[in-house]
């Protein structure tokens, strides 16, 4: 039983026929003729991925992954030392480790916010960043739901905050994209980063950054190669990499179609039903830490847990050897536990069956 859509997701059925469909293609002439439809398939796509996020298609950019898009912002971000980058210490690498390598090179400072677990309130995390923010601030990089603990950040908020102060707002989507219904435009922030292999159930190497059409023009490219010039309209600008896998563009469609026949709010339905129902059982069970917010408000999709007289690493490997229930695990420090992320292709039985084992492990 496969719980671990937070890592990777198994692309949908579209997704991986069309694929080998353009490779076929794409292999068996690969001639500039043959390949200069890719060029509309790109443009098509960035209008879908715009209008998921509703926002602008000149405000998107086709990425590899949700590293890579934080990265862009990262390096692509003018900062001088004295200056501050706000950050959380349960921010993925990409948007946590990333800063500090620059700033360790350029001498800006990257103050780190401890993360109280499960969170006390959308309020105290709100007033956290706020607090943290001095005229030295130039950006907040967050992660709408936390890898971690499932921790949902009120991204909203922290963008005005960062509006008001005249700060970059860097959001981290990996776990957000495709099982959440994101509004950009309503959410306020300066730029977003997202994978398609997770929650999407999209094709790897495939990923979306957005950038604010205001602040497109601050960002300096990552990479500059053959077909880059000042003139390319928008975020454009920020995914020219040299040669791509134009195949996986017309995958990264596929996954997009596929979840838009769906639709997003149905999908986030099914997933914070299953997500809750996981969580309210958890909780129940003598000797295991809840350690995501119940609070639809406060999470999302990503479940953690820890059971209290096992070793994490003894429960993770007993899930899977005798339950055959694959997720992911924290060995240690505050977010130690077991991670759990059913999507929309897990059931009732399987959060049931997943309940049982943890109960197993805690008696």
């Amino acid at each position: 039983m496969y719980l671990n859509a937070a890592n990777v997701c198994p692309a949908s059925r579209p997704v991986l026929d069309r694929h080998a469909e353009y490779m076929r293609d794409f292999q068996a002439n690969p001639s500039f003729q043959n390949r200069a439809k890719y060029e509309a398939m790109r443009e098509r796509l960035r209008g879908k991925i715009g209008a998921m996020l509703r926002v602008s298609a000149d405000e998107i950019a086709i990425t590899r992954n949700t590293s890579e898009g934080t990265n862009i912002i990262v390096k692509g971000v003018d900062l001088k030392p004295g200056d501050e980058v706000l950050i959380t210490d349960h921010n993925h690498p990409s948007n946590n480790d990333s800063w500090k390598v620059r700033a360790q090179r350029e001498g800006f400072i990257v103050k780190t916010l401890p993360v109280r677990v499960p969170a006390a309130s959308r309020d105290e995390l709100i007033s956290q960043i706020e607090k943290a923010v001095t005229p030295s601030t130039k950006v907040i990089a967050v992660t709408h739901v936390t890898s971690t603990t499932g921790i949902m950040y009120p991204a909203r908020e922290i963008a005005e905050i960062a509006r008001r102060r005249g700060v970059w707002m860097h959001l981290d989507g990996a776990q957000s994209f495709g099982c959440l219904d994101v509004n950009l435009r309503e959410i306020g922030c300066d730029s977003y980063s997202a994978s398609a292999h997770k929650w999407l159930m999209g094709p790897l190497e495939a990923g979306v950054l957005y950038v604010r059409s205001e602040r497109v023009p601050q960002i300096w490219p990552s990479i500059v190669t053959a077909g880059w010039t000042d003139h390319l309209k928008g975020a454009r600008k920020l995914e020219v990499y040299g040669q791509r896998d134009d195949p996986r563009i017309v995958a990264l469609e596929s996954a997009i179609d596929f979840i838009s026949l769906i639709g997003v709010r149905t999908i986030e339905s099914r997933m914070r039903f299953l997500a809750t129902s996981m969580k309210e059982q958890f909780s129940q069970i003598g000797g295991v830490k809840l350690k995501t917010n119940i609070e639809a408000d406060l999470s999302g999709g990503v479940v953690k847990c820890d059971v209290n007289r096992v070793p994490t690493k003894d429960a993770y490997d007993t899930l899977w050897s005798k339950h055959r229930i694959a997720i992911a695990m924290t060995p240690s420090g505050d977010s130690q536990g077991l991670r759990f992320s059913p999507h929309i292709y897990n059931s009732r039985d399987d959060v049931a069956q997943a309940v049982a084992a943890i109960k197993s492990l805690a008696s």
